[in-house]
């Protein structure tokens, strides 16, 4: 009597935890060699490499409550300053200003002082109160999509749209384009601003103004925004494999189906049938909608509808006197459309976290493709190494080869959750809970967005998939 959990990346791993916690068996079937998903730590000559997420957004609890429980709190570090952050355009790294929200500046004074924006472009975000809520005073130039319904009704709109109306046209390609397009590597015109970012729907819904609804906000102190593990975040992976039973997880058992049989579940994998009670589904959208394809044709093609996004990240390290960058911040993101350079941004990482590389060592990553270039990915090792190296030269004043270099790609990892997405998870669901009681979906590629939400996810679907197991029947 158990529940199958497909997937062990951080949301099927949260799946298991939770379940563990409330005493319902049940067995984790991962098609890579490992689990954790897209959380990988590497550590070569002394140095932290993060392949994936290199921390976790503090504002969310659910990623350090689960390290207070797992005893990593200790554990858990925050960024080092200074803390600034900054936007490329033409050549020129522009710092974000303080207070802001997703680089909207909560503040007249830091909206007149908004260098990255030309005057005009500060004078339309400064009255960005006065605009109606569904309304815009710039036309949109022809090039462009229309603006789209308002999002303070029921209706989804773009991230892009939702700026030109909100802030003006300019704070698309210089704000919306690098910073919000770029956490989740996709294109502003056509991710969905509801599931993406719900404050900013809910400050124009609640209080007409996004400026007015986040004025003066600081985030109470910006050194708590983002928390990490102090020797990486695959600590947070490890401790959550600590804590399941002997044999519960089993890697290289990629599965194939799901079907009914006898009032349960059998999920068949590459290691062998299984039989559940209650099955969670905390794989990408792309492979649920295989593992859907047998019980439930419609939602298997919802699964197979939400796009993904192929990343690269390049980690570089040097001697910290061969940059010649004073390297005073936390990284920056590039502004594609004012830019010549292949990168979309760059961390550095010994200047946002301590120890992380050794002293003396500058330590940097870079990430590459996106929607914007598919085609990075297939780039060797050494062309995506060499392409970054050309890139950071002329930014960040390098003129040595690297000390070291590591490439990690992530093919189809990145879920776009595209205008209209809210909708189709919507219907997934009431399929499912309707036709087929007892098979859930989680995860990134549904409603979960970053490792917190992950988390918060994956633990809800276990308390939803718990009473299905009869203990002892």
């Amino acid at each position: 009597m158990s529940v199958i959990i497909v997937g062990a990346g951080i949301t099927g791993l949260a799946a298991a935890y939770e379940l563990s916690l409330r005493r319902v068996p049940f067995t984790v079937l991962e098609a890579a060699p490992r689990a954790g998903g897209l959380i990988l730590t590497e550590h070569i000559d002394g140095v932290t490499i993060e392949a994936g997420p290199d921390s976790v957004l503090a504002q969310k609890p659910a990623a350090t409550a689960l390290c207070e429980e797992l005893g990593l709190g200790p554990r858990l570090i925050s960024t080092t300053p200074p803390r600034a952050a900054f936007v490329l355009k033409r050549g020129t790294l522009y710092p974000l200003p303080s207070p802001a929200v997703l680089g909207i500046p909560t503040t007249l004074k830091g909206t007149f002082r908004y260098d990255l924006l030309p005057w005009g472009a500060r004078l339309r975000l400064a009255i960005e109160p006065l605009i109606p809520r569904g309304h815009s005073i710039t036309s949109v130039p022809s090039e462009c999509p229309p603006p789209g319904p308002s999002a303070a009704g029921d209706e989804d709109e773009s991230v892009a749209a939702f700026f030109r109306r909100r802030f003006g046209p300019a704070t698309v390609d210089l704000l919306a384009e690098p910073l919000l397009g770029g956490i989740h590597a996709g294109d502003v015109e056509s991710l969905s601003v509801r599931s993406l970012f719900p404050r900013f729907v809910e400050a124009e819904a609640r209080h007409g103004s996004v400026r007015r609804a986040f004025h003066g906000t600081r985030a109470h102190g910006r050194a708590d925004l983002f928390r990490s593990l102090s020797s990486g975040m695959g600590e947070l992976i490890a401790a959550l494999e600590r804590r399941l039973p002997a044999g519960a997880l089993r890697c290289n058992a990629a599965v194939q189906t799901i079907r009914a049989k006898s009032g349960r579940w059998e999920v068949e994998s590459a290691g062998g049938l299984v039989a559940g009670d209650a099955v969670i589904v905390a794989a990408p959208a792309h492979a649920a909608a295989r593992v859907l394809a047998l019980l439930d044709e419609r939602s298997a093609s919802l699964c197979a509808a939400v796009p993904y996004a192929s990343t690269a990240s390049v980690t570089l390290a040097w001697p910290r006197g061969a940059v010649r960058h004073p390297l005073a911040g936390s990284g920056f993101v590039v502004a594609r459309k004012h830019n010549d350079v292949r990168i979309a941004a760059c961390t550095w990482v010994s200047s946002k976290w301590a120890g992380r590389a050794p002293v003396g060592f500058a330590l940097l990553r870079a990430f590459v493709g996106g929607v914007a270039d598919p085609a990075a990915v297939d780039m060797t090792d050494d062309q995506m190494i060499d392409s970054v190296r050309r890139d950071l030269a002329g930014i960040l004043g390098i003129d040595t080869p690297p000390a070291l270099a590591r490439v990690h790609r992530w093919r189809d990892a990145g879920a776009q959750h595209t205008v209209g997405h809210l909708a189709r998870v919507t219907e997934i669901e009431t399929r499912l809970s309707t036709n087929h009681p007892g098979v859930f979906v989680t995860g990134s590629g549904f409603r979960a967005l970053g490792v917190p939400d992950c988390i918060a996810d994956g633990r809800n679907a276990a308390a939803s998939a718990a009473p299905y197991v009869k203990i002892g029947r």
